[in-house]
């Protein structure tokens, strides 16, 4: 049976490219032509190369298969399984069967919600991602995993590379804003009609392996980033790192943002046990930069990359730091201005500077400074301390842990006349996250919303000196018969509910 190799050329070093060129020197294929970002490059090979095959994913169109009869068969099936429509071969149509199971987006959206949610074990995703030839290293991919900031960090490094004109795939979760926004192009959400196609095409495949829900968002996260063309795709992990659905990426680096205490049913009851998770997405041979400074964490990436061959490169000191209205700083002779007062971005941007300064001096990307510099000032990320109101002043934060109520913490102290509205998930410390928030104000509404492992006001209050509205639709409506600044805070999966319902709000009036 043959086993394809399937690689983007862009991954291939000059020595690999030359060989293919040789190869295929009747045809006149240029380095040039090679490179270009919707070819994807199929060899089949065992020592030397004796077949190839160039697919155009944006036209659906072969248009290069060499080698004998039998090869150029089995090189064409290769393409056959991962194309999503009929391909264009030689002037003639190879049909690709499709079944018409789902028509509107919502019942794939209500089908993949009923699949697994499996944390324990990516078994049956390598399988899966195996029987399509591994389609996932046709990527230039950044990975990124951490506690707090992934988002943060993965959408100020996406804003420059915007800036210096590439074409940036972003996989990030939870959705915010909309179900589709966990798969981006430059901003824009994935399109309902492509996870239409996507699942009518593979159904069978995703119940066959019984993959997860998370693992058919990271698959058609791929093929819409391979079949968009995207210069490079920024993956944020979801839980922990090793078992996490996104670790079948090859990437060209890894980075992580910081070690918390958090999701400490799956990942361990201890910096260490939760640190050597997310340390299994280090892979051999790639380079892992972190911002973390817990020495008992940095001690067990050194380690895990000692044993991988890879580099552990950490933070360099952030220099000159003024906090205000936009929080400024200098990194490696870089003066930074961030658009937010959040001091925790500080770490956020400069980690994502690191990794794109990593990527320059390596030779993955090109970088000019006023992209750096204009990039990272205009990053903006939804429910990161934004500012969704100004009159009167409401500021909604995703802090959905103890360290993230910490950071907050930080930047909300310089805030007048305080009022929070708070919910949270049940598995988080949300004695210590209440405590803490009541160092800033004892004006604090605790409020309930609708997830399955969220928790009653009544229980999160406790005996705390906080009000109790479960209702947090009320409890929104009250400000606005109030003075002061008010900051709501929390899940995530609360303030994308309280984001959507205060946007509506805003916009009736």
């Amino acid at each position: 049976m043959f086993v394809g190799e399937i690689m983007s050329i862009k991954l291939l070093n000059e020595k690999r490219m030359d060989e293919l060129i040789q190869f295929i020197h009747q045809e006149e294929i240029t380095k040039e032509y090679l490179k270009q970002n919707q070819k994807i490059i199929y060899v089949n090979e065992n020592q030397n190369i004796n077949g190839v095959i160039i697919f155009d994913v944006i036209k659906n169109e072969i248009e290069l298969c060499l080698g004998t009869d039998e090869i150029k068969q089995q090189l064409i099936a290769v393409i056959k399984k991962i194309a999503l429509k009929d391909i264009i071969y030689q002037n003639k149509i190879i049909q690709i069967k499709t079944k018409k199971q789902f028509k509107h987006y919502e019942e794939v959206y209500d089908f993949i919600h009923q699949q697994k949610d499996r944390v324990y074990s990516l078994d049956n995703f390598k399988k899966y991602m195996q029987e399509f030839y591994n389609i996932q290293h046709a990527l230039k991919c950044i990975h990124v995993c951490g506690t707090n900031g992934k988002g943060s960090t993965v959408n100020y490094m996406k804003e420059v590379l915007k800036k210096q004109g590439y074409t940036v795939g972003t996989f990030t979760s939870p959705a915010l804003i909309s179900r589709l926004d966990v798969v981006r192009i430059n901003d824009e959400w994935i399109k309902e009609q492509f996870i239409v196609d996507v699942a009518n095409r593979y159904v069978d495949n995703w119940l066959k392996y019984e993959i997860s829900l998370f693992e058919i968002e990271v698959f058609i996260s791929i093929l819409y980033f391979i079949y968009q063309g995207v210069d490079y795709a920024i993956y944020e992990v979801g839980l922990g790192g090793e078992l996490d659905a996104t670790n079948i990426i090859l990437p060209m680096v890894c980075v992580n943002t910081n070690i918390g205490l958090d999701h400490m049913d799956y990942l361990g009851d201890s910096y260490e046990s939760i640190a050597r998770a997310k340390a299994g997405i280090i892979k051999e041979h790639v380079d892992f930069i972190t911002g973390e400074h817990k020495q008992e964490c940095v001690d067990i990436f050194r380690d895990t990359c000692e044993k991988h061959h890879s580099h552990l490169i950490r933070l360099d000191r952030i220099h000159d730091l003024q906090d205000g209205e936009n929080v400024k700083y200098t990194y490696k002779d870089y003066n930074v201005v961030l658009n937010t007062p959040a001091l925790y971005q500080i770490e956020n941007s400069a980690l994502a500077l690191e990794t794109l300064l990593y990527l320059k001096e390596h030779h993955f990307i090109e970088l000019d400074e006023s992209s750096i510099v204009e990039g990272l000032f205009e990053a903006k990320w939804a429910g990161r301390f934004e500012i969704i109101s100004e009159k009167p002043l409401i500021i909604l934060d995703g802090a959905h842990n103890r360290e993230g109520v910490d950071e907050l913490y930080r930047s909300a102290r310089k805030l007048h006349n305080l009022k929070i509205i708070f919910s949270a998930l049940r598995d988080k410390d949300t004695d210590y996250m209440i405590e803490r928030l009541l160092d800033l104000t004892y004006d604090i509404t605790v409020c309930e919303f609708k997830h399955p492992r969220s928790q009653s006001a009544k229980l999160l209050a406790g005996d705390y000196p906080v009000k109790i509205e479960p209702d947090f639709r009320k409890a929104l409506d009250d400000i606005y018969l109030q003075e002061g600044t008010f900051l709501i805070t929390g899940s995530l999966y609360f303030i994308s509910e309280v984001r959507k319902y205060l946007l509506q709000k805003i916009h009736s009036k």
